[in-house]
Protein backbone atom coordinates (compact mmCIF):
# COMPACT_ATOMS: atom_id res chain seq x y z
CA UNK A 1 0.00 0.00 0.00
CA UNK A 2 2.71 2.33 0.65
CA UNK A 3 5.65 2.67 -1.74
CA UNK A 4 9.60 1.95 -0.50
CA UNK A 5 11.88 4.69 -0.52
CA UNK A 6 14.56 4.61 -2.39
CA UNK A 7 17.44 6.49 -0.58
CA UNK A 8 19.49 9.35 -2.47
CA UNK A 9 21.66 11.10 -0.12
CA UNK A 10 22.70 8.14 2.16
CA UNK A 11 20.40 8.09 4.72
CA UNK A 12 18.25 10.75 3.45
CA UNK A 13 16.17 11.67 0.56
CA UNK A 14 15.62 15.45 -0.19
CA UNK A 15 12.47 16.58 1.48
CA UNK A 16 10.09 18.87 -0.25
CA UNK A 17 6.57 18.98 -1.73
CA UNK A 18 5.55 15.35 -2.62
CA UNK A 19 2.19 14.16 -3.98
CA UNK A 20 0.33 11.51 -1.98
CA UNK A 21 0.51 8.88 -4.83
CA UNK A 22 4.59 9.67 -4.75
CA UNK A 23 4.27 7.57 -1.11
CA UNK A 24 1.45 5.12 -1.40
CA UNK A 25 -0.84 3.74 -3.67
CA UNK A 26 -3.43 6.24 -3.48
CA UNK A 27 -6.36 3.84 -4.80
CA UNK A 28 -6.02 1.43 -2.14
CA UNK A 29 -6.23 3.88 0.98
CA UNK A 30 -9.36 5.56 -1.34
CA UNK A 31 -10.78 1.37 -0.77
CA UNK A 32 -9.53 1.50 3.11
CA UNK A 33 -11.31 2.41 5.99
CA UNK A 34 -10.60 5.43 7.61
CA UNK A 35 -9.17 3.84 10.40
CA UNK A 36 -7.78 1.52 8.06
CA UNK A 37 -5.81 4.59 6.67
CA UNK A 38 -4.88 5.91 9.62
CA UNK A 39 -3.34 2.61 11.16
CA UNK A 40 -1.70 2.05 7.78
CA UNK A 41 -0.04 5.53 7.90
CA UNK A 42 1.42 5.69 11.47
CA UNK A 43 2.95 2.07 11.32
CA UNK A 44 4.41 2.73 8.14
CA UNK A 45 6.24 5.64 9.36
CA UNK A 46 7.36 4.07 12.20
CA UNK A 47 9.93 2.28 10.53
CA UNK A 48 12.49 5.30 9.47
CA UNK A 49 14.72 7.58 11.32
CA UNK A 50 13.89 10.20 8.32
CA UNK A 51 10.22 10.18 8.24
CA UNK A 52 7.09 10.79 11.11
CA UNK A 53 3.35 10.04 10.43
CA UNK A 54 0.21 10.83 11.72
CA UNK A 55 -3.22 11.73 10.71
CA UNK A 56 -5.80 14.35 11.74
CA UNK A 57 -9.29 14.62 10.86
CA UNK A 58 -10.13 17.46 8.02
CA UNK A 59 -12.32 19.04 10.41
CA UNK A 60 -9.03 19.57 12.48
CA UNK A 61 -7.13 20.77 9.98
CA UNK A 62 -9.38 23.14 7.96
CA UNK A 63 -9.89 24.64 11.45
CA UNK A 64 -6.38 25.41 11.80
CA UNK A 65 -5.33 26.07 8.01
CA UNK A 66 -6.46 29.59 7.52
CA UNK A 67 -4.41 30.45 11.27
CA UNK A 68 -1.34 29.03 9.06
CA UNK A 69 -2.14 31.35 6.33
CA UNK A 70 -2.33 34.20 8.33
CA UNK A 71 0.52 33.47 10.72
CA UNK A 72 2.85 31.67 8.87
CA UNK A 73 6.04 32.11 11.25
CA UNK A 74 6.96 30.39 14.40
CA UNK A 75 10.22 29.54 16.47
CA UNK A 76 9.73 26.11 18.58
CA UNK A 77 12.97 25.40 20.72
CA UNK A 78 14.29 22.32 20.20
CA UNK A 79 16.05 20.76 23.37
CA UNK A 80 19.43 19.32 24.24
CA UNK A 81 20.52 17.42 26.91
CA UNK A 82 22.56 20.43 27.88
CA UNK A 83 20.31 23.11 26.51
CA UNK A 84 18.33 24.15 23.51
CA UNK A 85 18.32 25.50 19.85
CA UNK A 86 15.64 27.74 17.91
CA UNK A 87 13.70 26.98 14.99
CA UNK A 88 11.72 29.09 12.75
CA UNK A 89 8.95 27.60 10.60
CA UNK A 90 7.25 28.72 7.82
CA UNK A 91 3.82 27.62 6.29
CA UNK A 92 2.91 27.64 2.66
CA UNK A 93 0.67 25.41 0.40
CA UNK A 94 0.16 22.64 3.16
CA UNK A 95 3.58 22.48 3.32
CA UNK A 96 6.18 23.60 6.52
CA UNK A 97 9.77 24.55 6.15
CA UNK A 98 11.81 24.10 9.09
CA UNK A 99 15.08 25.84 10.01
CA UNK A 100 17.74 26.35 12.46
CA UNK A 101 17.08 30.19 13.68
CA UNK A 102 20.76 30.82 13.17
CA UNK A 103 20.97 30.44 9.63
CA UNK A 104 17.57 32.19 9.15
CA UNK A 105 19.02 35.45 10.46
CA UNK A 106 21.86 35.17 8.10
CA UNK A 107 19.84 34.02 4.71
CA UNK A 108 16.13 34.97 5.78
CA UNK A 109 13.49 33.00 2.98
CA UNK A 110 16.52 31.45 1.41
CA UNK A 111 17.86 29.51 4.73
CA UNK A 112 18.23 26.14 3.48
CA UNK A 113 15.76 23.81 4.51
CA UNK A 114 16.47 20.83 7.09
CA UNK A 115 12.93 19.86 8.15
CA UNK A 116 9.66 19.53 5.88
CA UNK A 117 6.14 19.04 7.60
CA UNK A 118 3.52 18.53 5.12
CA UNK A 119 -0.36 17.99 5.17
CA UNK A 120 -1.91 16.04 2.37
CA UNK A 121 -5.27 16.48 2.21
CA UNK A 122 -6.37 14.14 -0.70
CA UNK A 123 -8.74 11.86 1.42
CA UNK A 124 -10.14 14.92 3.39
CA UNK A 125 -13.18 14.75 1.31
CA UNK A 126 -14.13 11.01 1.13
CA UNK A 127 -11.66 9.54 4.16
CA UNK A 128 -12.10 12.85 6.03
CA UNK A 129 -8.55 12.24 6.90
CA UNK A 130 -5.61 14.49 6.49
CA UNK A 131 -2.52 12.40 6.56
CA UNK A 132 0.61 14.76 8.61
CA UNK A 133 4.50 13.77 7.18
CA UNK A 134 7.62 15.15 8.67
CA UNK A 135 10.56 14.68 6.40
CA UNK A 136 14.53 14.78 8.00
CA UNK A 137 17.18 15.97 4.81
CA UNK A 138 19.70 15.83 6.90
CA UNK A 139 21.51 14.82 10.88
CA UNK A 140 20.62 18.69 11.96
CA UNK A 141 17.49 17.11 13.24
CA UNK A 142 16.61 14.18 15.03
CA UNK A 143 13.76 12.08 14.93
CA UNK A 144 12.17 13.03 18.27
CA UNK A 145 13.10 17.00 17.10
CA UNK A 146 10.49 16.07 14.15
CA UNK A 147 7.85 14.39 16.44
CA UNK A 148 8.05 17.73 19.07
CA UNK A 149 8.29 20.31 16.38
CA UNK A 150 5.45 19.08 14.58
CA UNK A 151 3.45 17.99 17.49
CA UNK A 152 4.05 21.61 19.21
CA UNK A 153 2.87 23.14 15.81
CA UNK A 154 0.02 21.52 15.92
CA UNK A 155 -1.35 22.33 19.56
CA UNK A 156 -0.27 25.44 19.31
CA UNK A 157 -1.91 26.69 15.95
CA UNK A 158 -4.84 25.12 17.47
CA UNK A 159 -5.83 25.67 20.86
CA UNK A 160 -7.31 29.30 20.92
CA UNK A 161 -5.49 30.29 24.03
CA UNK A 162 -1.88 29.02 22.89
CA UNK A 163 -2.58 30.28 19.54
CA UNK A 164 -3.50 34.03 20.68
CA UNK A 165 -0.84 34.34 23.07
CA UNK A 166 1.97 33.03 21.58
CA UNK A 167 1.57 32.18 17.35
CA UNK A 168 -0.79 35.62 16.40
CA UNK A 169 1.46 37.76 18.88
CA UNK A 170 4.64 36.79 17.10
CA UNK A 171 3.71 37.28 13.90
CA UNK A 172 1.22 40.64 14.84
CA UNK A 173 2.93 41.85 17.87
CA UNK A 174 6.29 40.43 17.57
CA UNK A 175 7.06 43.43 20.01
CA UNK A 176 4.58 41.95 22.67
CA UNK A 177 6.61 38.65 22.39
CA UNK A 178 7.78 37.13 25.61
CA UNK A 179 10.57 34.85 24.69
CA UNK A 180 11.35 34.20 28.11
CA UNK A 181 8.04 33.20 29.23
CA UNK A 182 7.45 31.62 25.64
CA UNK A 183 10.58 29.13 26.52
CA UNK A 184 9.34 28.12 29.94
CA UNK A 185 6.24 27.22 28.60
CA UNK A 186 7.87 25.04 26.15
CA UNK A 187 10.53 23.55 28.10
CA UNK A 188 7.57 22.35 30.28
CA UNK A 189 5.85 20.66 27.36
CA UNK A 190 9.42 19.33 26.57
CA UNK A 191 9.78 17.95 30.24
CA UNK A 192 13.53 19.65 30.26
CA UNK A 193 13.09 20.85 34.22
CA UNK A 194 16.35 20.63 34.56
CA UNK A 195 17.63 23.83 31.88
CA UNK A 196 17.36 26.38 33.70
CA UNK A 197 15.85 29.73 31.81
CA UNK A 198 17.11 33.16 32.98
CA UNK A 199 15.95 36.11 31.64
CA UNK A 200 19.35 37.72 30.91
CA UNK A 201 21.62 35.71 29.88
CA UNK A 202 25.28 35.54 31.50
CA UNK A 203 27.13 33.66 28.58
CA UNK A 204 26.82 32.39 25.78
CA UNK A 205 27.22 28.36 25.48
CA UNK A 206 27.99 26.36 22.18
CA UNK A 207 27.63 22.99 21.14
CA UNK A 208 27.42 21.18 17.61
CA UNK A 209 24.18 23.23 16.78
CA UNK A 210 25.28 26.48 17.39
CA UNK A 211 24.37 28.87 20.47
CA UNK A 212 22.76 26.49 23.51
CA UNK A 213 20.63 29.59 23.72
CA UNK A 214 19.87 31.40 20.20
CA UNK A 215 19.04 35.46 20.13
CA UNK A 216 15.47 36.09 21.49
CA UNK A 217 13.60 36.17 18.49
CA UNK A 218 11.65 39.25 19.58
CA UNK A 219 14.22 40.84 17.36
CA UNK A 220 13.60 38.08 14.94
CA UNK A 221 9.97 38.16 15.04
CA UNK A 222 10.02 42.07 13.67
CA UNK A 223 12.95 41.40 10.90
CA UNK A 224 10.53 38.01 10.03
CA UNK A 225 7.91 40.79 9.59
CA UNK A 226 10.00 43.28 7.73
CA UNK A 227 10.50 40.89 4.99
CA UNK A 228 6.77 39.82 3.85
CA UNK A 229 5.97 41.90 1.69
CA UNK A 230 9.34 42.83 -0.02
CA UNK A 231 11.27 39.88 0.72
CA UNK A 232 14.25 41.50 2.30
CA UNK A 233 15.13 43.15 5.78
CA UNK A 234 14.28 46.86 6.15
CA UNK A 235 16.61 48.87 7.11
Amino acid sequence: MLRASRVSMGYFKRPGRKSLDEICKLSLFEVSTPQQVATTWNNHHMQFLQYWGRTISSEAYYALEPRLKVSPYFVVPVFRDKGLFNVVTNFKDDLVGVAPLGEWQKKQDNAQIHMTIQFFTELARSKRLVLVRCEIKDEVFKRLDCIFITQMLLKYYTFPRLYETWVETFNKRPGQFDYHAFLRAMKDEAGKDEIKIEDKKSEMRHDAFGPVIDTPPDAVARQIMNTLDIGAPKA
